[in-house]
């Protein structure tokens, strides 16, 4: 007799941040490209947590993955790098609200896909949120450069730094690197784990109603007189 009962299949989801080493969050092909690079073995190889910091401040320049060659760039190196170290998140907020944000603006774009990568998704909310409303400019290189209408190559693109946030939200891809998957926020809400996210462009128009109805309160007060 046959047993016709059918069994239903789901495919099954591993965390990528529940590795051992985190430096194997990225991709094999990517990760040794950069161990064997020229800028990693002079400038990364030795370095411990401390160490680090002058490297990114000094050489990090513009965000960017691999190039259309292969060759990585400065960024995906000390990311690499900072994942190969693990430094504790107290070190990793120390550096964004001390020196990140005030000067080194690479720096705090180092430390948020250090975060995106290996934190947890209400974390990843949470610290990302204090950065929506930055508009500060960051250049990123392109894979391939762009010629212009005279002919001349264009290497690099501007972009901001709420731009850079929504892509590490929204994106599963961002600099040559898979990003683990996150646990949508309205989850996190209904848990009780995260606030509902605020929106600045909510806050300017409820201030303007407030205006609005204090002028008009105003005006009622003048006509009265």
């Amino acid at each position: 007799m046959t047993d016709n009962r059918t069994y239903s299949k789901q495919a099954s989801y591993q965390d990528k941040r529940n590795v051992l080493n985190r430096a194997h969050l990225i991709e094999p092909i990517v990760r040794h490209r950069i161990q064997d690079s020229l800028f990693y073995k002079q400038h990364l190889h030795l370095t411990n947590e401390a160490s680090i910091l002058p490297v990114i401040i000094d050489q990090v320049h513009y965000l960017a993955g691999m190039d259309s060659s292969g060759r990585p760039s400065p960024f995906i190196c000390c990311l690499l790098r900072l994942l190969e170290l693990e430094p504790s998140m107290e070190i990793v907020q120390t550096c964004l609200d001390q020196l990140g944000y005030n000067e080194f603006k690479y720096l705090t774009a180092l430390m948020l896909i250090y975060i995106r990568l290996v934190g947890s998704s209400d974390l990843v909310y949470t610290t990302f949120d204090k950065y929506l409303s930055d508009f500060r400019k960051l250049r990123t290189k392109l894979k391939s450069p762009i010629f212009n209408e005279k002919g001349l190559p264009i290497n690099y693109r501007l972009t901001y730094f709420d731009e850079w946030i929504d892509n590490m939200l929204l994106q599963e891809r961002v600099m040559d690197i898979i990003l683990p998957r996150l646990t949508p926020r309205r989850n996190l809400v209904e848990k009780g784990l995260l606030e509902p996210r605020t929106y600045a462009v909510r806050d300017e128009i409820e201030e303007e109603e407030v205006d609005q109805s204090k002028n008009s309160d105003d005006e009622y007060e003048s006509d009265s007189d």
